[in-house]
């Protein structure tokens, strides 16, 4: 097998072209480079994601860039109204219903519309009439806010039978 001369003629010029490269790279401390009038390097703010539409983060981040120098950075901020929605929804799925909607009633306004549409927040392991007694025992002042002044709770325990105490008859006048 025989090489031809045109080959071995490329193959040389390749080798010493490869070397002239690699030397010209290797010596390179020779080279100046003037930094005079140019910009100081940009501050660049990190990309951040959250990856998913299922999620209870923000990202946040930025940089300043002054002239003189530069400084980046990120954080990430959790939504906690996001993360109590997503527990409530998980209780409720999970058939603890009495659960989910006490964790939604930390929110003063969930409390305020629960209360208001007769349905109180439950509190103790006590539901309905009783819930609300114990809230009025507790912090009468979430309902003279909702009410006013004048309103008074009544306590569930205090059972009256109808029959035992008859209504007055009723009268024309």
């Amino acid at each position: 097998m025989q090489i031809e001369p045109l080959k071995i003629f490329i193959l040389l010029l390749v080798v010493l072209l490869v070397f002239n490269i690699s030397y010209n790279y290797v010596n390179a401390e020779t080279t100046t480079i003037q930094y005079k009038g140019q910009p100081v390097p940009s501050a660049m703010a990190p990309s951040m994601s959250a990856f998913s539409q299922d999620v209870c983060a923000v990202p946040a981040s930025g940089g300043l860039n002054t002239g003189v120098f530069a400084v980046s950075g990120g954080t990430v901020i959790t939504d906690e109204n996001c993360v109590r929605l997503k527990n409530a929804k998980a209780l409720h799925d999970m058939g603890l219903k009495v659960a989910a909607v006490s964790l939604l009633c930390k929110d003063d306004e969930v409390w305020d519309a629960m209360e208001m549409s007769g349905s109180p927040c439950p509190l103790g392991g006590a539901v309905g009439d009783a819930a609300r007694y114990a809230w009025w025992e507790l912090n009468p002042t979430k309902f003279t806010k909702l009410y006013g002044n004048e309103y008074k709770v009544k306590n569930p325990n205090v059972y009256q039978n109808p029959k035992a105490m008859p209504l007055p008859p009723l009268t024309d006048e």
